[in-house]
C-alpha cells in the first residue's frame, strides 16, 4: 500500500541541497544511534547515497520536508555532502505521515516504544484499525495490540524498555496496570537506586505473579455487583489472553474500596427501610469503618456488636445438568429438600423467639456486606443493659413493653396489608392526587444531589441520602418545577443503561436533542468524522478488490473454450432378472 502511494505521488528524482531540507514531526523514530550514523556517514563518503530519500515541498517556500529517509539525511550531513538524491512527492499531510511511519516501521532497529507510538498514530488517523495494521505489516493482531499497550507505559519504564534494561515480555506484564501501579513498581523494584527486592532480570511470569500478589485483590471477596468490573481494564481477567475464570483480581484498590463501601452503605440503608425498627451494629472483628462513618454522618446510630448470629441462608436448588446420572440428581434433590425443611424450621424458630422477645434483631455492618442478624436478649441485657435495668422501675418496664406491643401491631398490619393489596383490582379506579404524591415519593430515589436544594433540602457535603422523612416533606407541597426536576432525574438515572443501538439509547439521543442540541451535534460530528475516514478507507479497499475480481473473471476460460463433453451412452433399462 505504501509503495503504491509513493509511485502514484512521485514527481521526479533529483538532487536537492541539504541546506534546503528539514526533518518533519511525522517520523516515529526519535533516537538515532550515533555510532551507527557515523558508520553510515563513512559509507556515504565512499559510495554516496545509494537510495534516494523522500521529501515534499513546504508551501510558500523553496524548502522541503523529509517524508522518509531522515537517517540518510543526518548521515549525509555528517559526511559533509551538500546535496542528496531525493524523490519529490506531492502528498497530503495525512499521506506524508503514513509514509513516514510505514517506512520507519520496516527498519530493523526501531524500538518497541517507537513502534507503539507509530501504530497509535496510524490508528488515530482513522485510516487503519488493528486488523489492517496486522495485514500491512505482516504481524498478527495480538502483536499489534500488545505494542499499542506500550503507549500507556510511564516514561521511566518506557526508557528501560528502549534501553533493553527490561524485556518486551516484562513490559507487556507491567503495561496492563495503571499509572499509579507502574510508578510504584518503578520506584520500589526497577529504579537504579533499588538495592533489595529488585525485579530486574526476573522472567515475565515471575513479574506477573509479583504484581498480582502485591497490587491486586480478588474480586470474589466482595459482594457488590461486579457487572462494571467485567469490562474494566483494571480487572486482571481483561489483562490476559487466557484467564482462569471467576471475577478476576482488581488492580485499582481505591476504586475497589469505594465501590465496596458504597455497596455496604446502600445495602444497610435498604435493610433499614425494610425494617425501620431494627437498629444498626458493627461487626466486632471485621467491620467496614468507612461505611460506619458514612452511616453516622447520615444521622444513623451504629452500636457496638454484642455476639450475634446471622440468619440462615436459603439452600440452593441443584441443577439437573450438573449431574451425570438421574440417580445422582435425585439424591441431590432429596438432600436439597431436607435442607429446605431444616431452613424453614430454623426460620420459624427465630420468628417465634422474636415475637416472644427472646431475641433482638440487628442489621450488622461487616467488611463487605450488611446482613440481618439477631442477639439473644439475655446476652444483650447481661452485657449492655445490666446496669440500666437496675434503675428502671416496674411501671417504666410495663410502659416500654406496651410501646413495643403497639409497634408490633403496626408491623403486622403492614405485613398483612402488603400480602393482600396485590390481589385487589384497581384498574377502573381513577388515579388520584394522593397516588401521584406516592409516585413522586418513589421517583425521589433517583434525585441527584445537586437538586436537593431545589427541593428545600440543605445541600450538606456529607449528606447524600434522602430518608423517608425527607421525601414525605418534599411531596407534601410539590411545585411544577420540582415535579419536572424529579421526573427528569428519574429519566437520567435510567439512561445509564443506554448502550449501542438499544431502545434506551434512542430515547437518550432524543432527550439530548431537546436539551443540548449543539453539544449533541458536536459529539455526533466528531465520531462521524472518524467513521467517514474509515469508511473512505474501506471503499478504497473494496474498489481495489472489485478490480481484481473483475480481472479474474475476464481471465477465466469461457464456455466456448471448454472441451466438448463426451457423449455418454443412454442408460439401458434394467431387465426384471437384473432388477431381481
Amino acid at each position: 500500500m505504501a509503495t503504491a502511494t509513493i509511485q502514484a505521488a512521485e514527481r521526479n528524482n533529483v538532487s536537492v541541497a541539504l541546506a534546503n531540507i528539514q526533518p518533519s514531526n511525522y517520523n516515529p523514530r526519535k533516537n538515532f544511534d550515533e555510532k551507527s550514523l557515523a558508520e553510515l556517514a563513512d559509507s556515504i563518503r565512499q559510495q554516496g547515497v545509494l537510495q534516494a530519500i523522500g521529501i515534499r515541498p513546504i508551501a510558500d517556500t523553496d524548502r522541503f520536508e523529509i517524508v522518509f529517509g531522515e537517517r540518510r539525511y543526518r548521515a549525509s550531513l555528517m559526511a559533509g555532502l551538500e546535496e542528496i538524491p531525493a524523490v519529490i512527492l506531492d502528498v497530503s499531510d495525512e499521506t506524508a505521515e503514513e509514509l513516514a511511519v510505514t517506512e520507519n516501521l520496516q527498519r530493523k532497529d526501531v524500538t518497541p516504544i517507537e513502534e507503539a507510538n507509530a501504530y497509535q498514530k496510524l490508528i488515530e488517523s482513522g485510516r487503519h484499525d488493528v486488523h489492517s495494521l496486522a495485514v500491512q505489516f505482516g504481524k498478527n493482531e495480538t502483536y499489534i495490540r500488545t505494542r499499542l499497550k506500550f503507549v500507556s507505559l510511564i516514561p521511566e519504564i518506557a526508557a528501560l524498555l528502549d534501553a533493553d534494561e527490561i524485556t518486551v515480555s516484562v513490559a507487556t506484564e507491567i503495561c496492563r496496570y495503571g499509572e499509579d501501579v507502574q510508578k510504584d513498581i518503578y520506584d520500589k523494584h526497577l529504579s537504579e537506586e533499588v538495592r533489595y527486592n529488585s525485579w530486574r532480570g526476573l522472567k515475565a511470569a515471575e513479574v506477573a505473579k509479583n504484581i498480582e500478589r502485591s497490587y491486586t485483590t480478588d474480586l470474589n471477596r466482595y459482594s457488590f455487583d461486579k457487572t462494571v468490573c467485567l469490562s474494566c481494564p483494571h480487572n486482571t481477567n481483561n489483562m490476559m489472553l487466557f484467564c482462569e475464570g471467576g471475577c478476576g483480581n482488581c488492580a485499582n484498590r481505591k476504586c475497589l474500596e469505594d465501590m465496596n463501601t458504597a455497596y455496604v452503605v446502600e445495602k444497610a440503608v435498604q435493610l433499614m427501610e425494610q425494617h425501620p425498627e431494627v437498629p444498626l451494629c458493627k461487626n466486632m472483628y471485621q467491620c467496614n469503618q468507612e461505611a460506619v462513618n458514612s452511616l453516622t454522618d447520615m444521622g444513623f446510630e451504629v452500636e457496638n456488636e454484642v455476639h450475634s448470629n446471622t440468619y440462615p441462608e436459603m439452600p440452593e436448588a441443584p441443577e439437573k445438568e450438573d449431574y451425570e446420572t438421574a440417580e445422582e440428581y435425585e439424591k441431590a434433590q432429596s438432600e436439597y429438600e431436607r435442607k429446605v425443611t431444616d431452613y424453614n424450621a430454623k426460620c420459624e424458630d427465630i420468628r417465634c423467639k422474636s415475637e416472644a422477645g427472646e431475641i433482638i434483631p440487628y442489621i450488622r455492618i461487616d467488611y463487605s456486606d450488611a446482613v440481618c442478624c439477631y442477639v439473644r436478649k439475655n446476652l444483650l441485657l447481661a452485657v449492655k443493659d445490666k446496669e440500666n435495668e437496675k434503675n428502671v422501675s416496674p411501671i417504666e418496664k410495663l410502659e416500654k413493653q406496651d410501646k413495643r406491643n403497639k409497634e408490633i401491631a403496626l408491623e403486622k398490619t403492614v405485613e398483612d396489608t402488603k400480602s393482600e393489596i396485590m390481589e385487589i383490582d384497581m384498574s377502573e379506579t381513577k388515579f388520584g392526587a394522593d397516588e401521584e404524591k406516592m409516585m413522586y415519593f418513589f421517583l425521589l430515589s433517583s434525585l441527584r444531589k445537586e437538586h436537593f436544594e431545589a427541593m428545600g433540602i440543605e445541600n450538606d457535603e456529607r449528606y447524600y441520602y434522602l430518608d423517608g422523612e425527607d421525601k414525605m416533606k418534599i411531596i407534601a407541597n410539590l411545585t411544577g418545577r420540582q415535579k419536572a426536576i424529579i421526573r427528569r432525574d428519574f429519566l437520567l438515572a435510567n439512561f445509564k443503561n443506554a448502550s449501542g443501538a438499544n431502545a434506551t439509547a434512542s430515547l437518550l439521543l432524543d432527550f439530548a436533542k431537546k436539551h443540548m442540541p449543539d453539544r449533541l451535534a458536536e459529539i455526533q460530528n466528531g465520531h462521524n468524522e472518524v467513521y467517514e475516514k474509515r469508511h473512505q478507507r474501506i471503499e478504497e479497499k473494496i474498489a481495489v478488490l472489485s478490480v481484481q475480481e473483475k480481472a479474474k473473471q475476464e481471465d477465466a476460460p469461457t464456455e466456448d473454450s471448454q472441451p466438448e463433453a463426451v457423449e455418454q451412452p443412454e442408460e439401458q433399462p434394467q431387465t426384471e432378472e437384473v432388477a431381481a
